[in-house]
């Protein structure tokens, strides 16, 4: 049985519909098969709109950028393919996966509230947020960097209250909320749980641990007031 072709993405901040065409600038216009990358696409654009992703197809020949000798990665999710054809939009984004990275054992109906202890900055200290993430990879992190022994989990989560941007992450080293990052001081009500997902590899997470262990010990502490 052949496999559906999978959904591609262009992050930007400028308005489109359906049909619309999205041209080359300087040569190339880039896309991605990762959500992740799409949205960071959209938030790093240059522009004062809203970031948005967009579903796309390509109208002609592609190549993967990374494989191309003039191309130098960013030090983030990015979108890597690229064309010299415009792209056609098929749909914008608008409904999200919400993620929560953790090491607790949870079930689909359980309500992760604020007050559990924090997994960043000063200990003992409760938190007074929850947090989640609509990006994969934040979610990821927050499953490996997570305070105990047990494996890391994410699950799907759905909040019951308002949000915000988590401050911690957003306008920090980049602009905007690239990795979609929020908190509340409402529950989380957990949907399901993610399987199958590909953890960081251990060097990368060594590097991030020491990076946050240098940041207490400078006393730079968390936003969670």
């Amino acid at each position: 049985m052949n496999e559906s072709p999978p959904t591609l993405y262009h992050g930007a901040r400028v308005v489109l519909g359906r049909g619309d065409a999205i041209p080359p600038r300087d040569g190339f216009v880039y896309f991605t098969p990762s959500l992740d990358a799409a949205i960071w696409a959209a938030e790093l654009s240059e522009g004062d709109g809203e970031p948005r992703v967009y579903a796309v197809a390509v109208t002609g020949s592609t190549e993967n950028a990374e494989q191309q000798p003039d191309y130098t990665a960013p030090p983030h999710p990015a979108m890597s393919w690229r064309s010299r054809e415009p792209l056609t939009v098929l749909s914008e984004v608008t409904e999200w996966t919400h993620y929560h990275g953790t090491r607790a054992h949870l079930r689909p109906g359980d309500l992760i509230k604020p007050g559990h202890a924090a997994n960043f900055g000063p200990t003992p200290r409760s938190a007074n947020f929850v947090y989640f993430a609509r990006t994969l990879d934040a979610a990821i992190w927050g499953a490996e960097l997570a305070a105990g022994e047990e494996p890391g989990r994410i699950y799907l989560v759905e909040p019951t209250g308002e949000i915000e941007n988590d401050p911690n992450l957003t306008n920090m080293r980049f602009r905007g909320n690239p990795t979609k990052s929020f908190r509340s001081r409402a529950p989380l009500r957990v949907v399901g749980e993610l399987q199958g997902w590909a953890g960081h590899p251990p060097e990368t997470i060594r590097a991030m641990k020491n990076g946050l262990a240098r940041l207490e010990q400078e006393g730079v502490e968390p936003d969670d007031d």
